[in-house]
């Protein structure tokens, strides 16, 4: 399966932490609906709509404040702070003493997060019962609430348990207090927002806690772009993780002739990333986004469709939903020009369907290679790369010992058997997909030549695999012209 990752605000949720999730209800129930902080769930949602099955969602803020609940307990507070900072982390708590009447010491809690300030509706819940202020007791409440999803305790406890918030008269539900401070959103995300720390796993960096990712989205908020610091910081992130970076074009370029100027002022070029052209509108609400939504999370779900329906990674497969039309339509000639400068043209076809209609990634074009610039032949070797990747982590642990590199190559040759076997590599033979050689063998590094047909049976791309002690490094080599034919 693809594995889609998105990183951006979010109405609410945990913050710089990695969440898999596998449907949009299940992204609303941890990270809230629609919202104008950021365009990350509206493509989350169009990620599901077109194919996408498996998402990963990093929620970032910039200076945002939990809310806080005072609970009185005699002539004290048992204070409370959200674990989720944010405006629409809507907290409520209530106290009882039933079932540990016996006791001048014990409590029971109920933490819930509700749909807004004085709604019933009950998005989430955490029950504690019999809970202590006593440090030696099994039921601690510090103990008991470091595990909570929805509050932390701050400040000294009080001397005497939290007052009950019994109902007014029999029968009727318990009364709750409500939060005594909101929390707050922040400000704008920033391009080092966005970077993050490697050291606090923060930003990209969150994403290290996910075992695989394949292409990563990073919606700009309404009304404003990140700019080429986070484009850079996005593209090397997706080279260390062999994943293909959907780069949204900024929201400053509403002509195909902007788009061309913009490509020329950037100079950017990588294979690990790909832009398209123009953003998208949904049918029947042209008024509320004037200039235009990210077309990310659509492409990611028309990718993420094609690779299951072909068993591999490639370009993406089929046309976006009716409900969707282009910012502004393009003529045969502009989506010419865009591609001639790695923009990928979002084209309206016969019965008003939008298609991506192009086949480029980012790299610079060199006209006597025609692999260079193809985004499907990109994304089959990022995926074929990847896999090697993991072939080396498994073999890492017996460098040194007597056939290791025989053991190695072996390995290698058995999975490149199976990505041939699975379309990924072209030609009826092996020999027209595949070579693997050893060049070099020690007790601290085996290198590994290894062939690929990709574009073609027999048109090998060459890359050398050095596996060491500290891991695997990935080097293209040109190719000897018999490599290049026989292998």
């Amino acid at each position: 399966m693809t594995v889609v990752a998105f990183i951006g605000r979010t109405e609410r949720g945990p913050v710089d932490r990695a969440v898999p999730v596998t449907s949009f209800d299940e992204y609303c129930r941890i990270f809230g609906g629609h919202t104008p902080l950021g365009f990350v769930s509206y493509a989350v949602q169009h990620f599901f709509l077109h194919g996408g099955e498996n998402a990963v969602v990093v929620r970032l803020t910039n200076g945002a404040t939990p809310g806080s609940i005072d609970v009185p307990a005699g002539d004290g507070l048992l204070r409370l702070v959200a674990r989720r900072p944010g405006s629409r982390e809507h907290l409520r708590v209530s106290v009882d003493y039933q079932g540990v009447e016996h006791s001048s010491d014990r409590f029971n809690l109920v933490v819930q997060r509700v749909a807004g300030p004085g709604s019933q509706l009950v998005e989430d819940q955490e029950l504690y019962p019999a809970l202590s202020l006593d440090p030696a007791d099994p039921r601690f409440v510090v103990d008991a609430l470091r595990e909570s999803e929805l509050v932390r305790l701050v400040g000294p406890l009080p001397s005497c348990r939290p007052d009950a918030t019994p109902p007014k008269f029999p029968g009727e539900p318990f009364r709750y207090v409500d939060m005594s401070t909101a929390g707050t959103d922040g400000d704008e995300l920033t391009d080092y927002d966005i970077v993050g720390s490697k050291d606090e796993g923060t930003g990209l960096f969150a994403l290290d806690r996910v075992a695989r990712i394949d292409i990563l989205c990073v919606p700009a908020p309404p009304q404003r772009d990140f700019g080429t610091t986070a484009l850079i910081a996005a593209e090397r992130y997706c080279r260390r993780r062999r994943a293909l970076l959907v780069w949204d074009p900024p929201s400053a370029w509403p002509t195909s002739d902007s788009a061309v100027i913009g490509m020329r002022s950037i100079g950017f070029a990588s294979t690990n990333a790909m832009t398209y052209f123009p953003r998208l509108r949904p049918r029947g609400r042209f008024g509320d986004f004037p200039p235009g939504m990210p077309a990310c999370g659509a492409l990611a779900g028309l990718f993420a469709s094609g690779d299951k329906e072909r068993g591999h990674p490639g370009g993406p497969v089929g046309a976006l939903k009716a409900s969707f039309s282009t910012l502004c339509d393009l003529g045969e000639r502009e989506a010419t020009r865009l591609l001639r400068f790695g923009v990928n043209p979002l084209m309206r076809i016969a019965g008003g369907a939008v298609v991506l209609d192009g086949n480029v990634c980012l790299a610079p074009e060199d006209g006597r290679d025609a692999f260079a610039r193809r985004l499907d032949f990109s994304r089959a070797t990022l995926h074929v790369l990847d896999t090697l990747e993991r072939v080396a982590q498994r073999s890492s642990d017996s460098l040194g010992e007597p056939g290791a590199a025989d053991r190695y190559a072996q390995e290698v040759r058995a999975k490149l058997a199976e990505l041939h076997a699975s379309g990924v590599l072209a030609g009826r033979h092996q020999t027209e997909a595949y070579f693997v050689r050893i060049v070099a063998s020690g007790p601290e590094a085996i290198v590994i030549r290894v062939g690929v047909a990709i574009a073609g049976p027999g048109c090998f791309r060459t890359y050398d695999l050095e596996l060491g002690r500290t891991g695997l490094a990935v080097r293209e080599v040109p190719p000897l012209d018999g490599e290049q034919l026989v292998g």
